[in-house]
Order: structure tokens, then sequence, then C-alpha cells
């Protein structure tokens, strides 16, 4: 928001003007940039080593004297490093301050330089805040997996469900098959029992006729020869004496019920059986395209 974006550039420039006077602490006047390997003269003053040495020796005749205030030293003074300088110096090159605009950490001098207009936040302050972010990330994820698991579970579920059902009608599939099987076995013999029990009353029934014809045509014969014996009778007398004794022919009551059928005796018993297998394909047919 934009009351914590002006707490925390007020907290900004308090560490700024903090840091400002310990910059002034760690500049080297001659060169106007932070004190590399800084040296401290007896009047007090800082430099940087090599500005330093080369004030002083680009002038042989000059005696040795300090640039700031002036003084002038009897014996040009050893430059020793002043370690409490190099360690402050040290420090402002490392305050972690971070740009938002960039996205990267600067350092002092970068902050007043070319990050000067840009968003910037103490370090601490931005890493308080992704932080934060960091964790309300890592709640929504660790809740997504529960509910993710959760789903795992019960798509689980779902699969021993299917496979328990599937074992079922495999089992219940078995037995109806196996009943159904015996079923048309029965079926089948009975069907076989039928015909044969028909063939025998057709064929009974059929030679029954037969043999009557061939009785009758044994008689005819003996008929025949009978009449052939007397048209060959020369005596008249004789012959018109024993003509009167020959018995009459009855005429045949078998020769119009008889009615060959070729393959027609069983056609009933051949349609129901072929109704019973339409019957079967057809639910087998339902049942794959269900």
């Amino acid at each position: 928001t934009d009351t914590q974006k002006l707490e925390t550039e007020s907290l900004l420039r308090a560490e700024m003007e903090n840091r400002h006077v310990q910059m002034d602490n760690v500049s080297c006047s001659i060169c106007l940039d932070l004190l590399k390997d800084p040296v401290t003269i007896p009047c007090g003053h800082s430099y940087c080593m090599n500005c330093i040495k080369d004030h002083w020796d680009g002038d042989q005749r000059r005696k040795s004297s300090c640039p700031q205030c002036r003084e002038k030293f009897k014996r040009r003074p050893v430059l020793k490093k002043n370690i409490m300088l190099a360690a402050l110096k040290h420090k402002l090159e490392v305050m972690k301050i971070f740009c938002r605009t960039d996205q990267q950490f600067i350092c002092y001098l970068c902050l007043m330089d070319e990050h000067k207009d840009h968003e910037t936040v103490p370090a601490e302050s931005e890493v308080t805040e992704k932080q934060k972010e960091l964790q309300e990330s890592r709640q929504q994820i660790h809740q997504r997996i529960l509910d993710q698991e959760k789903d795992v579970k019960l798509l689980q579920q779902e699969v021993e469900a299917i496979n328990v059902s599937a074992d079922k009608a495999v089992e219940d599939s078995e037995e109806i098959f196996t009943e159904l099987i015996h079923l048309l076995r029965k079926r089948r013999s009975d069907v076989k029992q039928q015909i044969r029990s028909q063939q025998e009353t057709e064929v009974s029934r059929v030679k029954d006729v037969q043999e009557k014809l061939e009785q009758e045509i044994t008689e005819l014969k003996r008929k025949d020869a009978e009449l052939e014996q007397l048209s060959h009778t020369e005596d008249h007398t004789q012959f018109l004496l024993n003509y009167p004794s020959l018995p009459a022919l009855r005429e045949s009551t078998h020769s119009s019920s008889i009615n060959i059928r070729p393959l027609r005796h069983f056609e009933d018993v051949t349609a129901a059986v072929l109704l019973n297998k339409e019957h079967v394909e057809l639910q087998n047919k339902q049942m794959h395209h269900g």
C-alpha cells in the first residue's frame, strides 16, 4: 500500500543519512571516490594511498602538506593503512539495498548514481515481504497437494470398485453361461431324442404301408398267375365254369395316401432350433453393442 511504501522510504532515507555521514569519513578529497587502501596523515585527514603519494610525488620541490588543511610536515609522513577506515569502507560497499525496479541488489554508491530514481528498499524489508509471499505460496501448494492426494485416494477407491464389479460380473457371467451351456446340451439331447422318436414313428408307418403293399403285390401276382392259367384253358366248358370262382379285385387303399416328402419330415424341429440360434445371436449382438 501507499502507507507501507512511505514508511519504507522513510526508513531507507534515515539509513541513507546515517550512511552519508559515514561516507564523508571514507571519501578521498583528491579523487572524490571511496577510499582505496585508506591512510591517515598526522593532521587527521585521510586519503587513498596512491592519491596522496601521487600528490606528494608530483612536485619534488613542494614540501609534504595536507591537500585539505594545508598543514605542512617537516618530514614526509610514513603511510600506513587505516584498518578501521578500510573496514568502514567495506561495510558501505556491501550495504544491502534492493532495487525493485531492476530486481537486483545494489550498493550505496549505485543508489546515489544509476539507481537514484528507482524504487529501492532495504534488503531486509524486501526479504521479509518475499518470505511472506513465499509462505503464502507454500500454503497454497500444500493445500493443493492435500486436495490432489484426496482425489488420488478417491480415484483409487473407484479403481477398486471397478475391479470388484468386473470380477463379480465375470463370476456371474460364468455361472450364467455354464447354466446356459447345460440347458443347450439338454435341449440338444431332447431335440435329438424327439427327432429319433419321430423318425422311428415315420419309418414304422411307412414300413407298415410298405408291408401291406408288398402283401397286395404278392396276392396280385398269385391272382395274375391264376388268370394266366385260366386264359390258357382250351376247354370252353371248363373255362366258363372256373371263371366265376375268381375273386374280384379289391381297390388298393394305400396308393392315394402315399406322399413322399424328401427332407421335409423334420422341418418344424429344424425351424425351432434355428429360431433359438437366432435368438442367442441377437442377444450376443446386443451385449457387444451395449
